[in-house]
Parts: C-alpha cells; sequence; structure tokens
C-alpha cells in the first residue's frame, strides 16, 4: 500500500512538475515515508527517538518530513498554477 501511494506521489510529480516548489513536499514526503521503511525492514518497527516533555508523543524526524511535506503539498496545491504574481515592493 505504501508503495502504491509513493509512485502515485512520483507519477503526480512527473505529470506536475511545472509547478513551482513541488519538489519540495515531494521530496519531504519521499524521504519521511522511505525512512519509515527502512526502520522497519531493519529493526522491524519504526524507531521513535524524540521524546518531548509534557506528554507530547514520540517521534522521529521522517514522522516530521511527512507531516511538513503533507502541508506543504496542500499549500503548493492551492496555490494557482499560474501564480507567479510577485508585486515588486514601491
Amino acid at each position: 500500500m505504501i508503495a502504491l501511494a509513493l509512485l502515485a506521489l512520483l507519477v503526480h510529480f512527473a505529470r506536475h512538475a511545472h509547478r513551482p516548489l513541488l519538489w519540495l513536499p515531494t521530496g519531504m514526503l519521499l524521504g519521511g515515508a522511505l525512512g519509515n521503511i527502512i526502520d522497519r525492514l531493519r529493526a522491524g518497527s519504526v524507531t521513535d527517538f524524540v521524546k518531548l516533555p509534557l506528554g507530547w508523543p514520540p517521534f522521529n524526524l521522517a514522522d516530521v518530513a511527512i507531516t511538513l511535506g503533507v502541508l506543504a503539498l496542500v499549500l503548493v496545491l492551492e496555490r494557482p498554477a499560474g501564480d507567479r504574481s510577485r508585486t515588486p515592493a514601491p
């Protein structure tokens, strides 16, 4: 299932590579997913090594990359493809 999702992401990236900044969330999602897959193959489970105080659940950097990659992907996809208008400062 994970391989299918990664393949769909790569196909979407290849078909829309002209969109500015699409490579950034794609790389974050692929890197995070592959990091978790490598952990599962190597150790049998994902190693959570960042533990914050106050009861925050432990996580790893791959989880951070996936979460930020999803947020960045939404922002990139919501931005119109041809929106390159940056108003210069007066």
